[in-house]
């Protein structure tokens, strides 16, 4: 009926939900399992029909379909051990013996077996304190790493972003770089560019940079202040093949080509992190709610009309962009804005943040601190 009845123990497997609505129109949950993921610090990730979750001891795969687990990895227990290229998984490890090195698991997305050797990327530190996997894709895995042992003093020099030919383990280009370790990579690949940001040391502003994902060479980076960015997560840049979009004390948009500032819009308001689809722009607007602008010049398009629903916009979680509505989080819930009225038609209550979308099944699959729940796609 649209409320938590309760979340089963990981034995039970997920709760089958009857199909019926809240009284304002909320559709029931499809199925709801249970989880342990106390810091909430990564998206889940879609790869070869299953959604995976780094939560806080393991990483787990779900079928979207049922909410059954598939497999479950209890040597992955950081975000930064895993990433994917949305076919499959792969995780990050080390030897317990012998020289330093990074090793490269590639997981198959159903079983969760070893479908490839393991690649070894010698000299590095493969430990969650010296690699953070960043992404994959074209058959290349990029990550930044730290040249030395776990052994060092000093942990905060020799890293390197790093790009690995997953098909011969052969490292095919690395550079140097100075960020400290304390915030997560954000990152996105469009194109021949791999674009990535980062909340800068002091948590102040946001760095975002762009490279030419080839040879590694950085094309522009550009520091934003943003003290918002230090609560942004692997998962959440929006980005297409024009711009890169950031919220904060306006939204705007950075060129690809030369991270000069395109637009801004909405100065002195707080907006949250957008998305992007079909030449739109998504964003929660504090005290208003969702706010919809032009991704080419970041003209107003539409707002969320006044309901009479009291609801408060959830500024770090990200927005779902469905045909019949804009899924808008808010505290508590998640906001279904009908995208011809502009109203919120209901909200399904749930304590999920985190949102994926299985648009061949037709669900929202969301994750929260103890439990996973998914709810139609319209």
């Amino acid at each position: 009926d649209g409320e938590d009845p309760g979340t089963a123990g990981p034995a039970a497997g997920p709760t089958a939900i009857p199909a019926s609505t809240a009284p304002d129109g909320a559709p029931a949950a499809l199925w709801r399992e249970s989880a342990l993921d106390r810091e909430e610090g990564v998206m889940p990730m879609l790869a070869g029909g299953v959604v995976g979750f780094a939560e806080t001891v393991s990483f787990r795969a779900l079928d979207p379909q049922s909410g059954s687990v598939l497999w479950e990895e209890s040597m992955v227990m950081d975000p930064k051990q895993v990433t994917t290229d949305g076919t499959r998984f792969y995780a990050s490890s080390y030897p317990l013996t012998g020289a330093s090195a990074l090793e490269i698991r590639t997981l198959a997305a159903r079983t969760g077996e070893e479908s490839a050797r393991t690649i070894t990327v010698k000299g590095f530190e493969g430990s969650l304190f010296g690699t953070e996997l960043l992404t994959a894709a074209g058959g290349v895995l990029y990550a930044s790493s730290r040249r030395g042992s776990r052994e060092d003093a000093d942990k905060d020099s020799g890293w390197h972003l790093i790009a690995v030919d997953l098909a011969t383990g052969r490292e095919i280009w690395r550079h140097p770089h100075t960020d400290i370790n304390a915030r997560p990579w954000l990152s996105r690949i469009v194109g021949d560019r791999l674009v990535l940001g980062k909340n800068s040391g002091d948590l102040k502003s946001f760095d975002v940079q762009v490279r030419d994902r080839r040879t590694g060479r950085q094309l522009w980076r550009r520091s934003i202040p943003l003290e918002e960015s230090a609560s942004f997560i692997p998962g959440q840049l929006a980005v297409d093949d024009r711009h890169v979009y950031l919220g904060g004390d306006r939204l705007r948009a950075l060129r690809l080509t030369d991270g000069g500032v395109a637009w801004e819009y909405g100065r002195g308001s707080l907006f949250g992190v957008p998305t992007v689809a079909d030449g739109r722009v998504h964003a929660n607007e504090a005290g208003r709610g969702l706010v919809v602008v032009g991704a080419d010049r970041g003209a107003k398009e539409w707002s969320e009309a006044v309901s009479g629903r009291s609801l408060t916009p959830n500024l770090y979680a990200v927005p779902v962009i469905g045909r019949t509505y804009v899924y808008a989080p808010v505290r508590g819930g998640l906001n279904a804005i009908d995208r011809t009225t502009r109203r919120s038609a209901w909200v399904f209550p749930t304590e999920a943040t985190r949102y994926v979308t299985d648009a061949q099944r037709k669900r929202i699959v969301g994750a929260g601190p103890s439990s996973i729940v998914a709810l139609p796609y319209a």
